[in-house]
């Protein structure tokens, strides 16, 4: 059959045809095929006949009908297609491209009791394909797909451990045969060819969300796509999902907030979903899924009139309106019942719940409100109490607690959910200070507010600075999407988005004190974190599961056809540091960098110097101190009030090698911001007691460090192997010197500062003369220092295979592999994308699709060939699986045997090569990220925008690139192998057959131990 290039001739052939076509193929499938059973494996696609009232005409149901709201700044378009499907819309013009969100009203709170975690396994589950996507053979692979349903329906009614292992081994020598007809991974496949970037998914209590962000050129294929693979379920590659889903449950047996989170919850709401049941589900009922279940769920929910499309971004709004008329609206709308809110039992009285966990201790208190679509009112009452506790500058508990040292970390807020809300306050205490004390003193800010001891400043300057966060967040199109999808899951109108900020400065102080004093009583649950050993986690067993094999090489018909369509290209934009960026001098001889902010009236002033930790280790201390100092106008509170009046934040920190003092905030305050700005630094006033409370903070976050297994394994034992017992992770001050610090000495630091060389660089809507005049006469001092000679930490040469172990105790077992290669080289770091694209990163990658796939070893795997920050560093190749100690053999044989000889898929290499084309050619570094990528650049040696000559490789490579890029680069490699997990568990001796094996303590990695 010829494939017509057209958008219109191929979309009809991956629709089915015409209707003659359509009908025939109607009337012959329903003659060779059985009618549906209860059991019907396949959700039955919606009928494909525009659903419209008797009245309507088709012109009418053609016209979109836009619901706008006056002022609003994203400009949000609301329609509903005539089937009822949602269709939300944001122009932004900042990048030729479009994030795409398709949202279910449905999560876990509508799963079945007898079968949890549903929600949340259909979202994997819709990644596999469907009739058309995906398949060789449908009819044979169908047959084969209802007789694994039926064995799992099967094993669910039995209880006998023997008889359930027969009936596993059955569907796993069934799906080895469905399996024949599969084409692996074709969804994520064509995605990626689209040049889509972030593809995923979620869910959660109430809603289910399909993610990517696609190159404007590509939405109509990117509809195609979507729109066929949500409007039917099929459930291929059943059981090695559902072990990859196993693997997600055990992560969170390692998780101490999970923990937290599920005793909040079963807490607050004991006989209502979100209490009686987590979206990750059971362990029993994960290990008797229901495939009919499942498909009843997606044949319950999955309907236009409960689904909404979500999209943001260079989109042509009656155009993307139309695509979505084409592709979605002909699904038939169902009748969704609603969902009775089950009222729950009052608390009279504190309810305290304990969990253990190898994590460090903390609290969580939380409160029960009604939900935002039952009492918007309530909700937004909830938002400005949570700023005035907590809004990261000038709130109660920021104040009275943080900048007072009193607590390590605390903070409060709301959430919004649809049936009730919770507001939750979280703490973590000092050393030496107990839970029960954290807590007495957040409640403590919860008496001050019922007391109304805050000024009524406070509540104006919150929604100011506010607006400032969502005026800066709405640069972002992924910020904008989740506001629409806020709205739509919680039935909000989108004016009331719109009109939040009016509606909460019409609230009062007396309104607030009057709301707390009634609200917050003695009705919270308080769930104390203590550290220590959990005897009660639950851990989901392996079954036995053959590898899948998997088809790299074949396309199916709606693939082929899917290639067949055109699209126009985008003209890629590349950036020339040299007019992107304009810079002068100050009066003072500071070098002045300028890009003009046009989207907005903010504003972002950095001064930057080259010089951090590895220069100075008392600098970062003097930097992290200076929050914590007054003047002899003013208190440290006092200053921080001063800042968040003006709507600006002050903010200092420092890293390795950079230290950087920022201002950020309104654009009109920029003259008074940069005046105060600039008095604190020169007139910081010494505080022996603030620096006292530092130290111990600091030690105690080192305590802590020590307990998670995330910073142990790719901070402190990545480190240990790039450097040895000196790194830059563990070259820093000890304690007793830290207790030795003099505070004149720090405070001389902050003083001094910008006495080293630095840049200033401004980001803002002001013209580069009036920006520079405002800086210039705020910003007098003259660099008359030298930068301090930067220590030097060698690389080590990785010689011969060598094992790594840390002993800490975790259900799952987490191994990287680490291999160093030459130092910085523009063409490996070209390479290197093309090789992570195809083969390391990705849901289509190779090494997603063999090591969770095909074998079902992990949930999370990846490999990178990495580049590093600066021309005399090392690219380095890791590999990463997390998984059970019990399948550490095998998945860490199965990573090895990959990366090595790394399989080789024509097709997948060109897609990856495609991709790279496509998403060059849409990106578009704007703002104030031009100047970070021209400092990143700069620190490689280059002076251009290395895109450029990515764009013009990926033109002319092929295949064989490649393959020698991998054989030089990887191939034949010797490698650190990092081992994290507990060592009664994992096979020690086959870690000898890996290499020499050295078990490492934790003060082996830090540097230091807890006393």
């Amino acid at each position: 059959m010829k494939l017509t290039t057209t958008i219109l001739a191929v979309a009809v052939l991956l629709a089915g045809g015409n209707a003659a076509q359509a009908q025939h193929k109607k009337q012959r499938l329903e003659q060779s095929q059985p009618a549906p059973s209860a059991t019907t494996l396949t959700s039955q696609k919606p009928n494909r006949t525009m659903s419209m009232n008797g009245n309507t005409s088709l012109a009418e149901a053609l016209k979109p009908k836009f619901v706008t709201v006056p002022n609003d700044p994203i400009g949000v378009q609301v329609a509903t297609l005539p089937n009822g499907l949602k269709i939300y819309l944001s122009v932004n013009k900042d990048a030729p491209r479009i994030q795409t969100f398709i949202a279910t009203r449905a999560g876990s709170k509508n799963d079945p009791t007898d079968a949890t975690g549903l929600a949340h396994y259909l979202e994997h589950m819709l990644f596999k394909g469907t009739s058309k996507i995906g398949t060789l053979d449908w009819e044979k692979e169908r047959a084969l797909l209802q007789k694994i349903s039926d064995l799992y329906e099967k094993r669910r009614g039995v209880k006998d451990d023997a008889e359930r292992v027969k009936i596993y081994a059955e569907i796993d020598a069934t799906s080895q045969e469905a399996a024949k007809f599969v084409v692996a991974n074709e969804y994520d496949k064509m995605m990626s060819s689209l040049g889509a970037q972030g593809t995923n998914a979620f869910t959660s209590l109430e809603r289910t969300c399909y993610v990517n962000d696609i190159p404007s050129n590509e939405l109509e294929k990117w509809m195609v796509i979507e729109s066929e693979r949500m409007h039917e379920l099929t459930l291929r590659l059943f059981h090695t999902e559902l072990e990859a889903v196993y693997e997600e449950f055990n992560i969170g047996q390692d998780n101490d907030g999970r923990k937290v989170y599920k005793t909040m919850m079963e807490s607050l709401f004991p006989t209502h979903t979100y209490g009686t049941q987590t979206t990750i589900g059971t362990s029993e009922h994960l290990k008797n899924p229901s495939m009919v279940k499942i498909h009843q769920f997606f044949d319950k929910y999955y309907v236009p009139n409960n689904m909404a499309v979500i999209l943001s971004g260079d989109l042509d709004p009656e155009k993307a309106y139309a695509l979505a008329l084409k592709y979605f609206g002909k699904w038939e709308r169902k009748s969704v019942s609603n969902w009775e809110i089950v009222p729950q039992a009052t608390i009279a009285a504190p309810i305290t719940k304990e969990v253990t966990g190898n994590e460090k201790a903390s609290l969580q208190i939380g409160y029960r409100f009604d939900g935002v679509a039952v009492n918007l009112k309530q909700a937004l009452m909830l938002d400005l109490v949570g700023a005035i506790l907590n809004n990261g500058e000038a709130g109660l508990i920021d104040l009275n607690l943080l900048q007072k040292q009193k607590v390590l970390k605390a903070n409060a807020g709301s959430w919004g959910l649809h049936d009730y809300s919770i507001f939750m306050l979280n703490g973590t205490p000092r050393e030496g200070q107990t839970l029960e004390e954290v807590r007495d003193l957040l409640l403590g800010q919860i008496a001050e507010l019922q007391k109304g001891s805050f000024d009524t400043w406070l509540i104006d300057a919150a929604i100011k600075n506010a607006k400032l966060e969502r005026i800066k967040g709405n640069e972002q199109n992924r910020n904008r999407t989740s506001a629409m999808l806020d709205a739509f899951i919680l039935e909000q109108d989108w004016a009331a988005n719109v009109n939040y900020f009016d509606d909460m400065s019409k609230i009062t102080k007396a309104e607030v004190v009057a709301f707390a004093n009634k609200y917050f009583a003695q009705n919270y649950v308080c769930v104390f974190k203590r550290q220590g050993e959990d005897k009660s986690v639950a851990k989901v067993e392996k079954p036995k599961i053959t590898t899948i094999p998997l088809n790299r090489k074949d396309e199916s018909a709606f693939q082929q056809a899917f290639k067949a369509m055109s699209a126009n290209r985008i003209e890629p934009k590349f950036l020339d540091f040299k007019t992107d960026i304009q810079s002068s001098k100050l009066p003072s001889g500071v070098t002045f960098d300028y890009i003009k902010n046009e989207s907005n009236q903010t504003f972002e002033l950095y001064y930057t110097f080259d010089m951090g930790k590895n220069n100075d280790k008392q600098l970062p201390m003097a930097i992290k101190l200076l929050p914590y100092l007054g003047t002899e106008k003013y208190t440290a509170e006092q200053l921080k009030q001063e800042f968040f009046k003006l709507g600006v934040t002050f903010d200092v920190f420092s890293n390795d090698e950079r230290t950087y003092v920022t201002l950020n905030g309104l654009e009109e305050s920029l003259p008074e911001g940069i005046k105060l700005f600039e008095y604190v630094l020169s007139n910081v006033k010494s505080d022996q007691k603030a620096l006292d409370g530092l130290v111990a903070d600091i030690m105690k976050q080192r305590y802590d460090a020590l307990s998670d297994k995330r910073g142990i394994l790719r901070s402190a034992m990545v480190g240990y192997a790039k450097y040895g017992t000196k790194s830059p992770f563990t070259d820093i001050i000890p304690e007793a010197d830290l207790k030795a610090l003099k505070v004149e000495d720090l405070t001389n630091n902050i003083k001094t500062l910008c006495a080293f060389p630095h840049n200033v660089f401004y980001f803002g809507s002001r013209t580069m003369a009036d920006a520079q005049a405002i800086v210039g006469a705020a910003h007098t001092a003259k660099p008359t220092k030298t930068l301090p000679a930067e220590t030097v930490y060698p690389e080590l040469e990785i010689t011969k295979n060598k094992v790594y172990f840390v002993n800490f105790p975790m259900v799952q077992s987490e191994i990287m592999m680490l291999s160093k290669g030459t130092k910085f080289d523009l063409q490996q770091k070209i390479m290197a994308d093309w090789y992570n694209d195809y083969f390391g990163f990705g849901l289509s990658s190779i090494m997603f699709q063999e090591i969770r796939e095909a074998k079902a070893l992990a949930y999370s795997t990846f490999a990178a060939y990495g580049t590093p920050s600066a021309a005399d560093r090392s690219h380095y190749l890791q590999a990463y699986v997390g998984t059970q100690a019990d399948k550490l053999k095998d998945a860490v044989t199965s990573v090895k045997a990959i990366v090595e000889e790394m399989p080789v898929a024509a097709a997948q290499i060109e897609n990856a090569r495609q991709a790279i084309i496509k998403k060059i050619e849409s990106e578009r570094i704007i703002k104030s990220s031009i100047y970070w990528t021209y400092l990143a650049n700069k620190k490689l040696g280059l002076d251009s925008d290395v895109r450029n000559n990515a764009y013009a490789k990926m033109q002319s490579v092929t295949q064989d690139d490649l393959i020698k890029f991998q054989q030089k680069n990887v191939k034949g490699r010797n490698y650190s192998y990092l081992v994290l997990g507990d060592k009664s568990k994992v096979d020690m001796e086959f870690l000898k057959t890996l290499g020499e094996v050295e078990e490492l303590s934790l003060k082996d990695i830090f540097g230091y131990s807890k006393p």
